[in-house]
């Protein structure tokens, strides 16, 4: 039995790689000049659990023409992607508020991410994976997400009362 929910944990980390992966293509990001010249999308990751290094898979990875590229978040100037990792359940906020208003999708797994001004929450439900996205924190960092995935998606507008 140990054996069997280990397989289905892998398996389930894996559904929310791919997950990750194509937020990338049903999210459009600003236009600047540097993105005739922009070979990769940037995948940062915060924290450490299990989902970080399955994401290390995508690396190299093409989505719209462009390499995908995984590394530790070190510059918000770095990063097109962040994921924050559940291990920064008690410091996220911090990062989220030094992060807004830049072209940054943001992801977790975290309890409330959304509500608390992340762009998508991954939960787990019934043994489905859920997304919820907070279109006004994706407006706020001058990102478009595609129809296509917000039909996949639970819908909020707002940011929690803090």
């Amino acid at each position: 039995m140990a054996c069997n929910t280990a397989i289905a944990n892998e398996d389930q980390r894996l559904f929310k790689a791919a997950f990750i992966y194509n937020f990338a293509k049903f999210t459009r990001w600003p236009e600047t000049p540097a993105d005739d010249i922009k070979t990769e999308i940037r995948l940062c990751t915060l924290g450490e659990d299990q989902l970080v290094n399955d994401l290390t898979r995508l690396k190299g990875k093409v989505i719209k023409n462009k390499s995908l590229s995984v590394k530790p978040f070190e510059s918000p100037d770095e990063c097109d992607m962040l994921y924050i990792a559940f291990s920064k359940n008690k410091t996220y906020l911090h990062t989220l508020n030094a992060i807004s208003g830049k072209p940054i999708l943001t992801i977790s797994e975290i309890k409330n991410f959304a509500l608390s001004g992340g762009i998508i929450e991954l939960n787990h439900d019934k043994g489905q994976t859920r997304i919820t996205a907070n279109l006004n924190a994706a407006y706020n960092n001058k990102l478009e997400l595609s129809s296509r995935l917000l039909m996949l998606a639970n819908v909020i507008h707002e940011k929690a009362a803090e």
